[in-house]
């Protein structure tokens, strides 16, 4: 059998740093540290910039509308109108809403910038139409208190913006 000392007859060379040409560990470590932390601090800034450009989100929560509508109305309305007639005539605007595309579950990034413009009449007659075709005990004057005391709830989430005056039709 073959020896060791045969097969490496010469000791193997060590390898030694050459602190002239070649750069210490500690540097390239410390440099890729840095780089991390400008790519992180690069990105964060990009995300945080772009957030800040949006527009606040007005979140709908149907049980905090329930609470707030609830506690603004008439104390002659809140003895003959239940929680959940005010919740069915809440969300029964919700869905006007929905249908025209002002409300959605879609995401900030999904959400079109264009102005939708709703006028003040035609929800109430969707929802005063939904209220009679369901089986709430509701009549007209209980339904647009509700619905006005949403609209403080709206305003106060912000989720609606100004009055709009509409052009004049050039026809007329």
């Amino acid at each position: 059998m073959a020896d060791i000392e045969d097969l490496c007859p010469e000791p193997l060379p060590r390898f030694r740093y050459v602190s002239s040409t070649v750069c210490p560990m500690w540097f390239w470590i410390a440099l890729g540290i840095l780089c991390t932390f400008f790519i992180a601090t690069v990105s964060i800034g990009m995300v945080t910039g772009s957030l800040a450009r949006r527009p606040r989100r007005s979140v709908y929560d149907i049980e905090e509308a329930v609470e707030f509508v609830a506690d603004r109305l008439p104390e002659d309305l809140t003895s003959v109108v239940s929680f959940e007639e005010v919740r069915a005539v809440l969300l029964f605007h919700c869905d006007y809403l929905a249908d025209k595309g002002v409300a959605s579950l879609a995401t900030a990034d999904d959400m079109g910038s264009a102005l939708v413009v709703v006028p003040e009449d035609e929800p109430i007659a969707y929802v005063l139409g939904k209220v009679s075709d369901s089986d709430l005990q509701l009549n007209d004057e209980q339904v647009l208190q509700i619905l006005d005391a949403e609209s403080e709830y709206y305003r106060a989430i912000g989720a609606f913006g100004p009055m709009v005056d509409l052009p004049q039709d050039p026809s007329t």
